[in-house]
């Protein structure tokens, strides 16, 4: 029977890190205010333009910045949580606990999605200081589209947690770059469409390029996203649920040997 108690204390272990540690309160939130002066401020050009093909194009550039942090950004944070306990050298202590791996799993989900909303909250307001875009039209359309790409955050970062249980250190910066490295492909800051035909192959078997499909023609072109956002929710359940059973599996494989040397 999994418990809640263990859950919240993995969630709270890593958010008093954050307190304390400032290298991560700024990649928590230094880079996503970079994407969104970059990107946002191109997008404002692009919408100065006036072309018709750009209609709305400022918001759905910096909706599309606000959605991929739940991905990128999320994923990364799974990692972390993870490799934290590997530079600390707490993870043979940490497992030696009552502790259930559902239950770790569990907490590290939840301290995702707590700073992620704290992340997302934070851009919001900085949407709202620098762009002439209502908090509350930003809140209404994020909280259509996040909740399948949470879920896509959820399967990429244990797929990267993957490479780290097999791995140990030396897998940390792999299983960093693996969720940014599906960005390209997923259609976040344009369409899929201007993809070579080998990268539109890969973004059909990606949930979020639906999501983000769905987002642009509902924001652009008043669009129903409803079957991208089906099709977007099916997937990224289906690779959710898969990635977290083979972790589960590769988890157990890898205390077989001894998580002791995931420190070396």
């Amino acid at each position: 029977m999994i418990s809640f108690a263990p859950i919240w204390a993995v969630a709270l272990r890593h958010i008093r890190l954050w307190k304390r540690d400032p290298n991560l309160l700024l990649g928590g939130f230094y880079w996503p205010l970079l994407d969104i002066l970059i990107w946002g401020f191109l997008g404002s050009w692009i919408q100065q333009s006036q072309a018709t093909e750009f209609h709305n194009y400022e918001a759905t550039a910096l909706l599309g910045i606000l959605l991929w942090q739940v991905v990128g950004r999320g994923c990364n944070v799974m990692v972390t949580s993870f490799s934290e306990e590997l530079w600390s050298h707490n993870i043979v202590n940490l497992f030696s606990l009552p502790l259930q791996t559902a239950e770790w799993m569990c907490g590290a989900v939840l301290f995702t999605m707590i700073i992620m909303c704290m992340t997302s909250l934070f851009c919001m307001f900085a949407i709202f200081i620098l762009y002439n875009l209502s908090p509350w039209y930003v809140l209404s359309k994020f909280l259509i589209f996040c909740p399948p790409l949470f879920f896509s955050c959820i399967w990429i970062g244990f797929t990267c947690l993957q490479i780290v249980v097999r791995l140990g250190k030396r897998g940390v910066e792999l299983g960093l770059v693996f969720g940014w490295f599906l960005m390209p492909f997923s259609g976040a800051y344009y369409p899929v469409e201007v993809l070579p035909r080998w990268g539109q192959m890969i973004s059909a078997w990606l949930p979020m390029s639906y999501v983000f499909q769905g987002m642009r023609r509902s924001l652009m072109h008043q669009q129903d996203p409803t079957p991208y956002l089906l099709k977007g929710y099916v997937l990224s359940i289906l690779y959710a649920t898969c990635a977290t059973i083979l972790f589960v599996y590769c988890f157990n494989r890898s205390k077989q040997k001894g998580l002791a040397r995931l420190t070396d």
